[in-house]
């Protein structure tokens, strides 16, 4: 259904329930917005009081959840304030279906979903004693079921399709460079479609119920059976998986992926120039937009720019100076922190280059890393010129461990924004991204962009910038 307003509108009432003086009554989302808002300070005891409905009353839907709640509790509130703020929005519906697709991996069956609903009902029921009425029920009721509805039909195609709920994946390598990031390779035995810069949703086998989104970094062909999905890790503070990723994965051990999501591909055939810039593991999904453009004929202008915290922080530093030594022609930079240097100084000296560059007409600029350094360099970028249209970023919220603490309550006042886990770019299992081609060649067009030589003092690149 294309017409949101119907499918979440509810049917039409009769004149008898106008408000008062006559007037057409509030719609749905309206009661919907007014009832979540009225709850918002007691989101804590809302969200707690749902699951314990929920857990009571269907005990067989426990198991689907982690073990450890507490992260839980945010994500749904976060979630559920988000669908309600996109009530009668374009594109919501089409968000619902792919949003119920990726349930799948969950194990959630259509039967489960009217026992979530009621219990979503008892728990804002419960918490808005004075304010709760029979309208407000019912426009809770009708706008759950419109939910649903698009949810379970994103499901039922997805199955109808032959598409798996899940990839059973084992891990076939495993590195941990410096402590800090891992590089992990993972064989799946089924087709994983999936598109460069995409990212999958990632389960542990020592973590149940415990999903993050990882970049695939690539997927190379092991045999004629097997696929193998490489994954950079940065290991986060108080972080549930990524602690787990890094120290107790080895070859052997099971995971579980969900399918390839996300929007921010490489850049369109015929881009006349890219620049890719990548912030720390950023890197996972720059390094095969990076092969993808390179496959291209005739390629495109390509400049990198790859940030880290120290030199010894670029943890797959020997397949840059590879391909480095194979494409003398491609332009390849490396900003770290020197010596005596804050920790922020070789963004600084990032930032201070694209500053003085002048070439962003037709240019396309691919971005990647953590949220803060994210969003300032795209400000940055805009400042200087570039069209947002000429940006290319996946709008990943930053996680619960990132954030540190915080309650629901204080999640709902200042909610994080939600990732869609199942954005629009899709492909089918027939995709290829196009044949290989032989590495040392060289694009018609090579790379005219001034070496760091070239730059004031003040923004060299210090360090390596290109292979010797």
């Amino acid at each position: 259904m294309d017409d949101d307003s119907a499918a979440f509108g509810g049917p039409p009432r009769a004149a008898a329930d106008d408000g008062p003086g006559g007037g057409e009554p509030p719609d749905d989302a309206e009661v919907v917005r007014a009832s979540l808002e009225r709850v918002r300070r007691r989101a804590g005891h809302v969200v707690r009081y749902f699951f314990a409905h929920l857990f009571r009353h269907h005990p067989h839907l426990r198991p689907l959840f982690p073990a450890v709640m507490d992260d839980q509790y945010e994500r749904l509130f976060a979630a559920l304030t988000q669908v309600v703020e996109q009530l009668g929005r374009p594109g919501l519906p089409a968000r619902l279906e792919r949003l119920g697709r990726d349930h799948l991996k969950f194990g959630v069956a259509d039967a489960d979903y009217p026992a979530v609903g009621a219990s979503l009902v008892a728990a804002l029921r419960r918490h808005s004693p004075a304010t709760w009425d029979e309208p407000t029920e019912a426009a809770w009721q009708r706008t759950y079921r419109s939910i649903a509805a698009h949810m379970t039909a994103g499901a039922r195609r997805a199955v109808a399709a032959g598409e798996p709920g899940c990839w059973e994946a084992t891990v076939v390598s495993h590195r941990l460079h410096g402590g800090h990031t891992a590089v992990i390779r993972a064989a799946v035995r089924r087709p994983y479609p999936w598109l460069p810069g995409q990212y999958a949703t990632v389960e542990h086998q020592d973590l149940p119920g415990v999903w993050r989104p990882y970049s695939l970094a690539g997927v190379s062909a092991a045999d004629e059976r097997e696929r193998v999905l490489e994954f950079h890790v940065a290991r986060v503070p108080g972080g549930l998986l990524s602690g787990v990723l890094c120290d107790r994965t080895r070859p052997g051990r099971r995971l579980r992926l969900g399918p390839a999501s996300g929007s921010a591909l490489a850049p369109p055939h015929g881009t006349p120039g890219v620049t890719l810039i990548a912030g720390g593991t950023g890197w996972a999904p720059v390094k095969p937009v990076l092969d993808e453009l390179l496959r291209r004929r005739p390629a495109p202008r390509i400049r990198v720019d790859a940030v880290a915290r120290g030199e010894a922080h670029f943890y797959d530093g020997a397949f840059l100076d590879g391909l480095l030594r194979d494409r003398p022609w491609l332009s390849a930079y490396w900003w770290y922190q020197e010596q005596g240097e804050g920790l922020i100084g070789a963004a600084e000296r990032l930032h201070e280059q694209l500053r003085r560059r002048r070439d962003w007409a037709g240019e396309t600029v691919y971005l990647c890393g953590p949220g803060g350094f994210v969003q300032e360099t795209a400000e940055l970028l805009f400042s200087c010129g570039l069209p947002p249209e000429a940006l290319i970023r996946d709008p990943q919220p930053a996680s619960a461990a990132r954030r540190g603490h915080v309650s629901p309550a204080e999640a709902f006042l200042d909610p994080q924004p939600v990732h869609w886990i199942d954005p629009d770019a899709r492909i089918g299992p027939d995709a290829r991204i196009g044949p290989p081609v032989d590495p040392g060649a060289a694009p018609p067009a090579p790379a005219t962009a001034a070496g760091p030589s070239c730059l004031p003092r003040r923004a060299e690149v210090r360090g390596r910038t290109r292979a010797s």
